[in-house]
């Protein structure tokens, strides 16, 4: 199972020229994940994004410390693994809300879902060029590393920004229009969308992105949530590492 890619030390700005982007919205989600989650299970989300941005964060701090150090023969397939993994949970996820949770909304809510299904699209896009780059044989040349540092960078700025607008948009009309009843069905749904071997890690991986309240919430959420008869196995994949 992966771990979080931890945070390098020491980054410090990097000039770029390929890939602008523009500075995150220091605005944090006005939507948070707290006793009232137990009593709207959408808010789960919260926790998945949380992970999400903790490991964008991690990544590309480590991608401006290889930019800022520049050193010979630096060993990036570790960064290259760190982003295949995320890639995977993250389009997991994307496609989950695809299938299950914009459905859902637009046929209550019109005109709301297909914005973010094609912002979805756009950060393919994103991991696309992003992995161009890392399997590139440009590894040799200065200006690769700036554009790495700053090709990480428009990916954690689009997803940051991505999520912000769910949590600011999304969850407060699925709370508003959905009853608890079908905002667990919907999670239940979206969990089981999601390949089992892929659960398999993401779950953990989950559980070791969030702190022990949130995830004795997360467990209690779930409790509601899942089906009693899949409930034990859920409880086992998310126990602590």
């Amino acid at each position: 199972m992966a771990t979080p890619f931890p945070a390098a030390a020491g980054g410090g700005t990097v000039a770029v020229m390929a890939c602008p982007v523009s500075p995150l919205d220091p605005s944090p989600s006005k939507t948070r994940f707290n006793d009232s989650a137990l009593e709207s299970p959408i808010l789960i989300f919260l926790l998945f994004h949380k992970a999400i941005r903790s490991e964008l964060d991690g990544l590309h701090r480590a991608a401006v410390a290889l930019a800022t150090n520049q050193e010979s023969g630096a060993d990036i397939r570790p960064l290259i693994e760190r982003y295949q993994f995320l890639r995977k949970i993250y389009k997991h996820h994307c496609n989950a809300e695809d299938e299950v949770i914009f459905p859902a909304l637009d046929i209550r809510v019109k005109n709301v879902a297909r914005t973010y299904s094609l912002e979805h699209k756009g950060e393919s896009v994103l991991f696309d060029q992003l992995f161009e780059l890392l399997n590139s044989d440009m590894k040799n040349e200065e200006s690769y590393w700036r554009e790495l540092a700053s090709c990480t960078a428009a990916l954690q700025t689009s997803i940051s920004q991505h999520m912000s607008k769910e949590e600011d948009q999304v969850l407060p009309l699925l709370i508003e229009k959905f009853s608890y009843e079908e905002q667990a069905s919907l999670v239940w749904q979206f969990l089981c969308s999601i390949p089992v071997n892929m659960m398999a890690e993401f779950l953990p991986w989950l559980s070791s992105s969030i702190s022990s309240d949130e995830h004795q919430d997360m467990c209690k959420l779930l409790g509601k949530v899942i089906p009693e008869e899949k409930l034990l196995q859920q409880v086992r994949a998310l126990s602590w590492p």
